[in-house]
């Protein structure tokens, strides 16, 4: 039998640093959204315990051993005591790999929610699986339950926000560049102070356009680690013309960037455009709830 999910693309749709941790961390307020583009991870216990990839990005996988986060959950999982079946696991890579979309941490999401599913567990133990999300990846919380999410803290403490705006359709693109996260907060210069200021902008109903326009605090360390993402945003403006125009913004820590639209073929043509460029580019909609 067979275990399917989707793992979609995350975008920031705004990233605030709020204060550097004593332990290292640093305090965020960021809203993130979900596309209806991305990865897709299935689960088999037909056939031998193992990892196939495919897709687009796979062979960028393997080079860089990200797919061991998958295999970083599988352990963490045995380790909290679940009993797994034996399985093989299938992900179908079409995200970029370092890419600032989220696709490590939602791919790992996916597995915690087709092992749930496996194994038909019970609600208590259910969120007892899903608690141990967090010890992956700062991400994977956000992205076990894909749709508008406000994320405080470090990024693990995320909860539902309503957005006022319905459909949206939004163009991905990235200058085919892998960013390193890490290096890009370390270049951050935010006092120890381990503060976390409250948010009066993000009381529900929030409005995309306003959200956006809050920015990202670490497109400044990553332009200038990668000068090619402020390239790609002034490729990007000439969307702004358009009457049906949201935002656009770069997400998590890059290279990739993000636009935003009420108009399907105004995100068509951009993802035509920025491809005649020479940059990856994927036209899609966000996911309402």
């Amino acid at each position: 039998m067979d275990w399917t999910s989707s793992a979609p693309a995350k975008i920031n749709l705004c990233l605030n640093i709020t204060g550097r941790r004593p332990d290292g961390y640093h305090n965020l307020v960021s809203l993130a959204a979900f596309t209806e583009f991305g990865d897709h991870l299935t689960l088999s216990d037909e056939a031998k315990e193992g990892l196939t990839l495919t897709g687009p990005f796979a062979s960028d996988l393997r080079s860089t051993r990200t797919d061991n986060l998958l295999l970083k959950a599988k352990a963490e999982i045995l380790s909290a005591g679940f009993c797994l079946p034996e399985h093989h696991i299938y992900l179908d890579k079409h995200i970029p790999v370092s890419s600032g979309l989220g696709g490590g941490s939602s791919d790992v999401a996916a597995y915690f929610r087709c092992i749930a599913e496996m194994m038909v567990l019970e609600q208590s133990d259910r969120d007892k699986l899903f608690a141990l999300a967090g010890k992956i990846g700062a991400d994977v919380p956000v992205c076990l339950h894909p749709g508008y999410q406000l994320m405080t803290g470090t990024g693990t403490d995320v909860e539902p926000i309503a957005v006022e705006d319905e459909l949206i359709y939004c163009v991905l693109s990235n200058p085919g560049i892998g960013v390193s996260t890490q290096a890009i907060f370390s270049a951050l210069t935010i006092p120890a102070d381990g503060s976390e200021v409250p948010d009066s902008q993000m009381s529900p109903p929030v409005k995309v356009a306003d959200i956006v326009a809050r920015g990202n605090d670490l497109y400044g360390p990553a332009a200038q680690s990668c000068p090619e993402i402020s390239v790609l945003l002034a490729q990007m403006k000439t969307f702004s013309a358009s009457g049906s125009y949201i935002g656009q913004a770069m997400s998590g820590s890059g290279a990739s960037c993000f636009a935003l639209t009420y108009s399907q073929q105004a995100a068509d043509d951009l993802t035509e455009q920025l491809t005649s460029a020479g940059y990856w580019a994927k036209s899609t909609c966000l996911i309402s709830s």
